[in-house]
């Protein structure tokens, strides 16, 4: 069982990136809106995108006139790192973003992505590049006989995850997700330091929450409105005694701020990108303790 300890994004953060920030027209005060028409506002650490509630919306500034404004969400390059997985950053060919984050990195992940592999290269000042590796993202799992391997249609991971950056302060990071000829997706780009905190039993669960509507009328025919879902889990893992009060003070900090959790590296079901529902230590051995957690991922 491990977390990943988000590093701070912010302009300062971000060195480069391939998706251009033209979503829509930027905001001006001079311009009478129609209701429906969108804008961008983007300045020092804000990138989001409004939509006009009424017509003859005119010298109303988006940020503080919620009668006339709808935040929308965030910019196409910056849904990279909001607080959403389903909305997706995208850009034809690839996704390139160069970062320089403040503080240790050795932890990368990507949800909700779609593309066909990921490149990730580690700078540092003094000795250069450290890291440089290239992965597909074609998945193994289901593949259990020939007969899959040949004629089951390839999948590819939908979340990916990578522990083993070594773990220098202040790097530049280069995350390059490609698929040419396609349209490459990222729900989130998270990069950040790891903490192990012990090892997972068996027995854990994993899951989703729909929030789909599905609606039978009196003849029993269903109308469904697909919407978003997010994953949930549960898991019990053992903890050295004298981890305890860092463990209880660790997980108390980021109860209000979304965190990677990874239940394990075997299965990319128990990769999480969200909050922690309800945890409990039970105090068990004078030298081994046991956790459980329940964990909500973002939609």
């Amino acid at each position: 069982m491990m977390l990943v300890r988000p590093a701070l994004i912010n302009d300062a953060a971000v060195y480069a990136c391939n998706i251009p920030e033209t979503d829509y027209t930027a905001y001006s005060s001079g311009t009478t809106y129609a209701q429906g028409d969108r804008v961008r506002v983007v300045s020092a650490d804000v990138h989001k995108v409004y939509e006009s509630l009424q017509a003859v919306n005119l010298n109303h500034t988006p940020a503080t006139s919620p009668t006339w404004w709808l935040e929308v969400g965030a910019t196409n390059r910056w849904k990279l790192f909001d607080q959403s997985i389903t909305d997706q950053a995208t850009n034809a060919d690839s996704i390139d973003v160069t970062l320089k984050p403040s503080g240790r990195i050795d932890s990368v992940a990507l949800m909700n992505i779609e593309a066909d592999h990921v490149r990730i290269v580690m700078t540092d000042s003094v000795d250069g590049t450290v890291y440089d590796h290239t992965y597909s993202l074609v998945s193994n799992s289901g593949v259990h006989d020939w007969y899959a391997y040949f004629y089951e249609p390839i999948v590819r991971k939908t979340d990916f995850v990578v522990y083993d950056l070594p773990p220098y302060n202040n790097p530049t990071l280069r995350v390059i997700a490609t698929d040419i000829g396609y349209t490459v997706a990222v729900g989130a780009l998270v990069v950040g330091f790891k903490k192990i905190l012990g090892g997972t039993q068996y027995g854990a669960k994993v899951g989703i929450q729909d929030y789909s509507v599905k609606k039978r009328d009196d003849f029993g025919n269903y109308s469904i409105l697909a919407r978003a879902f997010n994953k949930n889990a549960t898991f019990t893992f053992f903890v050295d005694s004298a981890f305890v009060d860092q463990l209880h003070a660790l997980l108390a900090s980021y109860r209000a701020i979304p965190i990677v959790y990874a239940g394990t590296d075997i299965y990319s079901s128990t990769v999480i990108y969200g909050f922690f529902k309800d945890f409990g230590i039970t105090i068990s051995y004078p030298t081994e303790s046991v956790c459980s957690i329940d964990i909500e991922g973002l939609t």
